[in-house]
């Protein structure tokens, strides 16, 4: 009896065993995430805070206990409001507004990606298209916004009391977008800003395309940071590493500012020739550049954002219209109008074939300055809505004006907006392209004031790769952006180097310590030693002269040096920078190499002072129009090597 409760005991004990490990081996393996056969239409139209449905077709859709994770201008997790095996359910976001979007499903800690469609956001009403082929409701927190000017590049119009509008679009552009009103600001995907809805139908379909608005107060008072040819291309330059510490450098700058912050490229973000020959295009400088926090930032178009590989100019911006956005559109910010425009107009009538100085073929297209009529007409149409005591400010890529004040622009286009502008009577144009600075006050005749605001690239990202520390453009201006501060109506602005305090803002050289010669500068190819040629510097002097490159200097700035309490008389001078002379240029050269098209160029805003001594401490006070003094105590002689300036 023993024996036969004994063997017994051992057999229900194994039992037990064995169902506690199956029971525990059940428990400690995960449910299967299986989700399968979701359909995603390329389009899906659904209505902010109603229920938005997917069929599932052969496959396994969401439990109900699940989650949907919504990317696009923002991202959500949201709770299934029912599932079958046919198709589920989820209440769309209330700020959901039109535009691109992903969609995931989520389990517990697990997350499984279904894929990608366009979202088009409708208000509960329908609205009638009345015989118009583009049309739509502008909405703030669900409220109609009256007043709103929207256009599809073409023909403009201004939404309704109850924030509808209507256009008999043609679809030229393939969008449309509004201008956004003063007090308001657009949702953003990243740093860009979504005014515009891409159109998907024929021109002969009603489209229906809506915009949503955010309130913002506080906007009279606020900073619009501008940022010229940034240029990433991932190029061995380093330009991408390079970049980063720009955005470190522009996001601590942005974080200290009060008020609202905004920022505007300037053009060429990207670099045409790299899109294909490194792989880096658009998308690729949107992943780099969404880096930047907290700033929305308006894009303007630069002629290498341009294709070179495709014919005439509608169809080298297919491309940017699709990721970017439009090339021309305004927007408000208190009581500032912005316009953005595109004055560089694609000529080339083939495919472009020329080869850069390595043999790479497809280097260039033909293009020049000028506001095609399209878009003159537009931006007519666009400043009738303006009041022209409303301060206006213009971004574009080519300068309308070289330094001396003449045409750069063809110049029955710069005519002609000159003439546009010139009802306005406050009128600052920001610009970029040559990566240097300078001023052009045509305020006086054409109440038109522009600015060639610098680069952020510098010298295309070269002269910090070559001599690490010195990054500058051309005319020695640092790499770097100008900010603008707005206060109401009264406008001021100050140029901000990468890396460095905003006053910062010049340069000085002791004469007495610059000889810059072939021998010394380029010994290691002497092939190249012709085509070092510094000028002034590349001969002795010794007569205790001294210059400061005043980059952002324009006639209303003083610049005042003294010599044991003696001023000095201040001349100025064009000339090299010898900075960007031993930077970049020499170093090129020692390479083997020329220094292409970033030769060292004259600058606009070098002065000059003869101190009686080569041993004096000068004492060097530069103002700003806007009273801003600079100062430095310069104690001579000072070194010129790379190591004195380096940052």
């Amino acid at each position: 009896m023993r024996l036969i409760s004994h063997w017994a005991f051992r057999v229900f004990l194994g039992i037990s065993l064995l169902l506690a490990a199956s029971c525990g081996n059940k428990e400690s393996q995960p449910e299967e995430f299986n989700v399968s056969g979701i359909v995603l239409p390329s389009s899906v139209e659904g209505v902010a805070g109603e229920p938005l449905s997917f069929s599932v077709l052969g496959g396994h859709g969401p439990a109900a206990s699940d989650q949907v994770v919504l990317t696009g201008s923002k991202s959500w997790s949201i709770d299934i409001l029912s599932a079958s095996e046919k198709s589920f359910s989820f209440l769309l976001p209330k700020d959901a507004v039109t535009g691109n979007y992903s969609l995931s499903v989520k389990r517990n800690s697990q997350t499984k990606a279904v894929g990608s469609f366009r979202l088009i956001v409708k208000s509960g009403d329908s609205i009638d298209p009345k015989g118009s082929s583009v049309y739509g409701q502008v909405l703030c927190d669900g409220r109609p916004v009256a007043g709103v000017v929207v256009s599809d590049g073409v023909l403009t119009t201004l939404t309704g009391e109850d924030g509808i509008y209507r256009l008999g679009s043609e679809k030229y552009h393939g969008y449309v977008f509004m201008s956004v009103p003063s007090g308001y600001e657009p949702l953003s995907e990243g740093i860009l800003p979504r005014i515009f809805v891409t159109l998907e139908a024929d021109k002969t379909v009603p489209e229906r395309a809506d915009f949503a608005l955010v309130k913002a107060d506080g906007q009279e008072n606020h900073t619009m940071i501008m940022l010229g040819d940034i240029h990433l291309a991932n190029r061995v330059t380093g330009d991408l590493n390079q970049f980063d510490v720009f955005v470190k450098d522009l996001n601590a700058f942005s974080a200290s500012l009060s008020g609202k912050v905004y920022g505007a490229t300037l053009g060429d973000m990207t670099w045409d020739y790299y899109w294909l020959a490194n792989n880096f295009g658009y998308q690729q400088y949107l992943n780099k550049a969404n880096g930047i926090r907290g700033l929305t930032v308006y894009h303007t178009i630069g002629n290498h954002d341009h294709s070179m590989f495709e014919v005439g100019d509608f169809n080298t911006v297919k491309e940017y219209k699709k990721l970017i956005g439009p090339t021309y559109y305004s927007f408000n910010i208190g009581k500032v109008h912005y316009v953005v425009l595109d004055d560089v107009e694609c000529t080339n009538a083939a495919s472009a074939t020329e080869t850069d100085d390595n043999g790479n073929a497809g280097y260039k297209r033909t293009y020049r300055a000028n506001l095609v009529q399209q878009q003159m007409d537009w931006l007519r149409k666009d400043l009738s809505y303006v009041s022209k005591d409303t301060p206006l400010v213009i971004t574009m890529h080519i300068p309308l004006y070289k330094p001396d004040g003449t045409y750069r622009m063809l110049t029955s286009s710069a005519v002609a907006l000159e003439a546009l502008l010139k009802e306005y009577s406050q009128v600052h144009l920001y610009t970029a392209h040559t990566h240097t600075t300078y001023h052009v006050d045509h305020q006086a005749t054409d109440h038109i004031f522009e600015h060639n605001a610098g680069s952020i690239c510098g010298t295309w990202w070269w002269s910090a790769s070559e001599t690490p520390g010195v990054h500058i453009g051309q005319d020695g201006s640092p790499g770097g952006y100008t900010v603008l501060d707005v206060k109401g109506n009264t406008l001021s602005w100050q140029y901000k180097a990468t890396g460095s305090n905003p006053d910062y803002q010049f340069r000085s050289y002791d004469r007495n310590g610059i000889l810059l010669t072939p021998e010394k500068y380029v010994p290691a190819y002497q092939a190249r030693q012709p085509e070092f040629v510094p000028g002034l510097w590349g001969t002795s002097d010794t007569a205790n002269e001294v210059y400061l490159n005043v980059w952002n200097y324009d006639p209303s700035w003083k610049v005042e040096v003294s010599e044991n309490e003696t001023p000095l008389e201040v001349s100025y001078v064009s000339v090299k920078d010898p900075l960007h002379l031993i930077a970049y240029t020499a170093k090129r050269l020692n390479k083997g190499k020329d220094a292409g098209f970033a030769t060292t160029d004259d600058t606009h805003h070098m002065f000059k002072v003869t101190a009686s001594s080569a041993t004096s401490t000068l004492d060097i006070k530069v103002t700003d129009r806007f009273g801003n003094v600079y100062t430095e105590s310069m104690k001579r002689p000072k070194a010129f090597d790379t190591k004195t300036y380096a940052k």
